[in-house]
Parts: C-alpha cells; structure tokens; sequence
C-alpha cells in the first residue's frame, strides 16, 4: 500500500509538516530522556566511587599523627614525613588520582596540612605541584555552599560538577578525619581523574547523536508516508462522497445530493427560488417495447439536454426513474419559463431520443422569505401533473 502512495507522491505539506514535527518530539524524547537520566545516573555512580575513595583515604590515615600536625608548634619534619607515608602509599596505588591531600578549618578559612606531592617517595606521571604545610586554600565561588560544615558534621562532600586545572579535568570529594579520641582532625580531600570517564561520555555522546539523527530521520519518512496515507484516505473519503450524491447512470446528483445541495443554496438567502420538475413522458412504454437498454440511453439523453440547458449555478438531480429536478436560485418565473423552454426545446432535437420522446415540466418559484423546498416540491409536482394532463411536452407554473 505504501509503495502505491510513494509513488503517487501526493500529500499535504501542513500535514506533513504537523505529522513529522510532532513525531520529531516524541521520538527525540524518547531518546534523549533516557540518555539524560543515565548520564546523571552515571555522574552520580562516579562521585558516589570518589566519596568512598576519599573515605578510604581517610581511613588509611593516623589520625592522632595528623591531630598533632594541626598545631604549627609541634609541626617536625619527621612527623609530617610520618603522617603522609600511608597516604604517598594510597595514592601510588591508585593511578586515576591526581591529589591526595588533607586540610584544616580556621574559623572559616582552609590550609593544607598533608600533600602527598611533597614526598619525595611519591612518583607521579605529572607534574604536580605540592602544596606547603599550612598553605592558604581559597575554594572556588561557584563551589561555595556549606562544604565545610558538612564535613564537620561528619558527611563526606563531592563538589556537584566537574573541575579543570592545568593537569586535565577532576572530581574533589573530602572525608572527615578522626583522631583515636573520636576527635574531628581535619579532612582529606582527594582530586580524582576523569579522562576515562570523559572518553566513554564522548562515546554516550556520539551514539546519542547518532540515535538523534536516526530519529529525526524517521520522524521525516514517518511522517512522509503519514501525509501520503491521509491524502489517499481523504481522496478515497470524498471520492466515496461524491459516487454517494451522484446517480450512476447520468451523473447528476442522486437525491440525496440534491438535498444537500439545495440546503447550502437556502442558506445563501437569495431573492427568489424556482423548483423545476422534469419528467419523461411513456417511458414505461419506452421500456415495455425497446427494451430496458434504450429506456436507459434515453434517461441519459435527457439527463444531457438538462445539462446543458440550465444556467452556472443551478443544481440538476436525478431523482429516481423518469424524473429529474432543477433547484435554481436566484430565479423568477420568467427565469424559470425559459429554462423550462430550453429543456423542451433540446429534448426535441436530442438524435439519441426515439422519435416522438418527449418530457412534461412542472414549476414553483418562491421568494426567500416563503422557500420551504418541501412545499416548493409538492406544488411543483402538482403543476407537473397538470402538465401531463393538458397533453405532455409542455410546462405549467405553478400559481399560489
């Protein structure tokens, strides 16, 4: 089926343009949400694993060493070799850091305490730059929050986005530290390294881009064949409707057009209305003797002669067997006779009609503000009837 509207290729560009907008949106929410949400599900995986490296960092740590590195006055050499050894070990071991560190809280203000980049058995693939013992630490603004009393209080922190320094991009987390008295010692704070994570998001991002452009592509095919298929279903709808009001053999309106046609032409409110009713004398006759064949050829000659005989805007049905009506607006009685005339005169000469066809007409003209069609139809009928009466091939009008 589709092959055939492809190939017709006709559709409407206000549907086609909706149709493949609104799809655009439903298919790139489709794809884009979930990515979304697993790539947050996936930053929150990672600072949940530097927390808990950062915990661990904590934990390797001598508390009571560090609380006495706290006061500058008892500060030795030895004692900060001391208390840095088991962090220069942790983070040897560990290649995806980039700092190991620990500080203090001064009313407010932080300072370095421990930096494993100041050992001199720490190797590192970079070129880090050690922080000096008591050295000043100012956070960046974008990270101020209440980091500090949050440590305090006993939580690990992780900055909410990434970092970047002149070594590559990072994630900070920072754990309490406690001394063997249960005594909070400052904390420390670990720089872990993003560039794995980063490669497999840039990945994430091309396939997501990738799905994007799938997307937006079917939205447009979808929706092409979407706009193909209305087209066709309402040309099949009012081809449908059409064959439905007209009369098979001659094409005119069947009854059911005409009603609709003569309600929309009421509607317009014009200043007069005229009814004609044609009927085609003997054809039962016509029938008995030639056959149904030339009772139908001769329906259609005069279905013809009507045709042409009336003006642009009157509306002709076949009403069933012999006869056939007119509804003609913006018509008088004069208007109506000439008509009527006309139809007369092209039944006479018509060469598909058997010699001697003829057709009685009957006419009502009423003005707008009395058209009741329904009353129209029997008066004109009547008049019809009278026609046939006083000798067939002839109009009458009708008079109230």
């Amino acid at each position: 089926m589709f092959v055939e509207l492809v190939r017709r290729g006709r559709f409407e560009p206000r549907v086609f343009i909706t149709t493949t907008l609104a799809l655009a949106i439903v298919l790139v929410a489709v794809v884009e949400i979930p990515q979304l949400l697993s790539k947050r599900a996936r930053l929150e995986v990672l600072r949940s694993h530097v927390a808990q490296v950062a915990q661990l960092a904590a934990s390797v740590l001598d508390g009571d060493l560090h609380q006495q590195l706290l006061d500058p006055h008892r500060y030795t050499p030895e004692l900060y070799a001391r208390a840095l050894a088991p962090l220069v070990r942790f983070h040897t071991a560990d290649p995806e850091i980039f700092y190991v560190y620990t500080m203090v809280d001064r009313g407010g203000k932080t300072f370095f305490v421990l930096d494993t980049a100041a050992s001199n058995n720490f190797r590192s693939p970079r070129p880090l730059r050690a922080s000096a013992y008591m050295e000043p630490f100012q956070i960046r603004p974008e990270y101020e929050s209440d980091w500090l009393q949050q440590i305090a209080a006993g939580k690990t922190w992780v900055t909410p986005s990434f970092q970047e320094d002149d070594y590559g991009n990072f994630l900070t987390a920072h754990a309490p530290i406690y001394d063997s008295q249960k005594r909070y010692s400052g904390f420390v704070g670990v720089d872990f390294d993003l560039h794995y994570y980063l490669a497999e998001e840039q990945r994430f991002r091309n396939i997501g881009i990738g799905s994007l452009a799938a997307a937006l592509f079917a939205s447009v095919i979808i929706g092409y064949l979407l706009a193909l298929y209305h087209f066709d279903l309402n040309h099949r709808m009012q081809e449908h409707y059409r064959s439905s009001i007209r009369d098979g053999l001659t094409g005119l309106l069947n009854r059911r057009g005409a009603l609709d046609a003569i309600g929309k032409s009421l509607a317009r409110r014009t200043a007069s209305y005229a009814v004609l009713l044609v009927d085609i004398d003997n054809l039962k006759t016509i029938n008995d003797t030639l056959g149904h064949a030339v009772g139908d050829a001769v329906i259609a000659a005069v279905a013809d002669a009507i045709r042409v005989s009336i003006r642009d805007g009157d509306d002709c049905a076949r009403l069933g067997g012999d006869e056939f009506m007119v509804f003609a607006p913006e018509c008088d009685s004069d208007c109506a006779a000439d008509v009527a005339q006309r139809i007369l005169s092209r039944v006479s000469t018509q060469g598909e009609l058997p010699t001697g066809c003829t057709v009685s007409i009957g006419i009502c003209v009423q003005a707008h503000a009395s058209a009741d069609f329904d009353r129209m139809y029997r008066d004109a009928d009547a008049a019809l009837y009278r026609a046939k009466s006083e000798g067939k091939h002839r109009f009458t009008l009708h008079h109230a």
